[in-house]
């Protein structure tokens, strides 16, 4: 125990990991964020031939080199801690999983080389559209270092590539592939929806950031700027949250099938007569709690959640329930329930989700009556309210996701568990099985506390000073030359051409 507060290790280890990895998520969302938004703001300036897209682009680069230097700071933090507060986990990955780790490594060198070239080398490219490259290397580099780091969620969630039944009875890790951790059961529908919730929290950031300036300002060429990031932001957007609505619902249909004990938790399922479920009438809780081991407090809407899991067969299909899938020679085992708050923080990310999708509507709706959403401030405020929303259900989703895999690290390879030697195993290792018990966690656990409170707000600031550095009118000067640049060098080429065919 860590005596002066009365915590258990893993307790203590969990709360700190969740409390660096919620930090640093932010880190890589806003990173990404930045890379995509740098990369197709060039892009229309470049086919558009519009100075402002182009100012935007250099603007926000210059705060993307800042996140990127303090994510690597915070990564090197999260890594470091991986090994001390979870060194059983740590080597069974080092065992059998770390090939997306080494990927990982070779995407963050792609990012570390494209982006300083592609920002402190602006004005060197007289091909525009080779500088525009590296943007888009830039972008790749940071989605593949998310893309690799969820492969390895996605293989706690459903591990594979070793013999788990010897492992769970004897400690030793036999049969090892090294490559099956890159895609297991999990992977498609967990990838596929990270990356559009990692996306839409970082851009939502840049939008809250861009609407505060665009109604500070009285500058209308600022105005001018910030109105092109904007539009870029909400497109993305509004496309996205359509995107997330689609994969979220498979990534649940898909938990329903491979990890039906998590399903049940977020859906506080408990079907109390063991074997049996719910055919075609399901209903869906809103919120709600549990009071020994029994559903209260809980509004029901009869028959939707069937509907939901089952839209194409109108809400015909089985649901799962907890207590028949926890209970083995007519014995429940309550210990393996995942907490149930993870079904209140799953139905808060839904409803700030339905809330975001139409404000989205509304926006849609406006433009295409013909009628700004730029010149109401109404529509502006709500669109920061939105980027508010969006960060906070990104670190929501996050919380559910992760929580709702505990009391295990690691779960079962195989959908509610396996038996072995008359034993059921409801996962492969648990978080008190892979937490460390140095007193050293203590202290550090401290420091990281104090490093990412003081860290963060200077980071935050100090981007906003970088890019208040420049005069406005310099940097869309420059924007005008890296137009005209690009048009002397077709012209160019197009002379080459002609010459040659004579």
């Amino acid at each position: 125990m860590i005596n002066m507060f009365n915590i258990s290790y893993p307790v203590w280890d969990s709360a700190m990991f969740a409390y660096t990895i919620s930090a640093h998520i932010l880190l890589v969302s806003l990173s990404m964020g930045l890379a995509i938004t740098v990369t197709i703001a060039e892009f229309l300036a470049l086919k558009k031939k519009d100075k402002y897209y182009d100012t935007l682009a250099y603007k926000l680069s210059k705060a993307l080199v800042i996140f990127f230097a303090v994510g690597t700071a915070s990564g090197t933090v999260m890594a470091m801690e991986l090994f001390l507060f979870w060194p059983s986990f740590m080597k069974l990955v080092g065992e059998v999983a770390m090939g997306p780790f080494y990927v990982e490594v070779f995407s963050f060198l792609l990012e570390a080389i494209a982006l300083p070239m592609y920002v402190y080398f602006w004005k060197d490219f007289k091909n525009r559209w080779e500088h525009w490259g590296l943007s888009l290397a830039v972008t790749i580099g940071t989605y593949l270092s998310a893309f690799t780091v969820t492969e390895i969620n996605a293989w706690m969630n459903t591990p594979n590539g070793f013999d788990v039944a010897k492992f769970v009875t004897t400690g030793a890790v036999t049969n090892v592939n090294p490559f099956a951790p890159f895609i297991t059961a999990s992977t498609a529908a967990e990838e596929l929806h990270m990356s559009g919730a990692v996306y839409y929290a970082g851009i939502a950031m840049i939008l809250g950031y861009l609407i505060y300036k665009y109604l500070k300002t009285t500058n209308m060429s600022e105005k001018m700027i910030y109105r092109r990031g904007i539009n870029i932001t909400a497109v993305f957007m509004i496309l996205d949250i359509i995107y997330l609505g689609i994969t979220g619902s498979n990534e649940l249909s898909t938990l329903m099938v491979i990890e039906p004990i998590k399903y049940t938790a977020l859906e506080l399922d408990l079907h109390a007569t063991i074997g049996t479920s719910f055919a075609t009438m399901a209903p869906e809780h809103i919120f709600g709690v549990l009071i020994n081991h029994k559903l209260a407090y809980a509004p029901s809407f009869p028959y939707i959640q069937s509907l939901l899991a089952f839209p194409l067969t109108f809400g015909k299909g089985s649901i799962p329930g907890l207590i028949p899938l926890t209970t083995y020679k007519g014995v429940t085992d309550y210990g393996v329930w995942p907490p149930y708050i993870v079904h209140d923080t799953l139905d808060l990310m839904v409803g700030f989700g339905v809330l975001m999708g139409l404000y989205w509507l509304y926006v849609v709706v406006q433009y295409f009556r013909k009628k700004d959403p730029l010149s109401h401030r109404f529509t502006l405020l709500g669109g920061i309210a939105v980027a508010i929303m969006g960060v906070f259900t990104m670190e929501d989703g996050w919380y559910t996701a992760e929580v709702g895999r505990v009391p295990y690290i690691i779960r079962s390879p195989v959908p509610g568990g396996f038996v072995v030697d008359g034993v059921k195993h409801y996962g492969t290792m648990t978080i008190a099985q892979a937490a460390s018990t140095s007193p050293l966690v203590f202290p550090l656990g401290i420091a990281i506390i104090i490093f990412y409170l003081a860290v963060f707000p200077l980071t935050f600031y100090f981007a906003g000073k970088v890019m208040k550095l420049s005069n406005v009118d310099e940097d869309l000067k420059l924007g005008e030359d890296d137009i005209k640049m690009e048009d002397e060098r077709k012209a160019r080429k197009s002379v080459s051409a002609k010459a040659g065919m004579r």
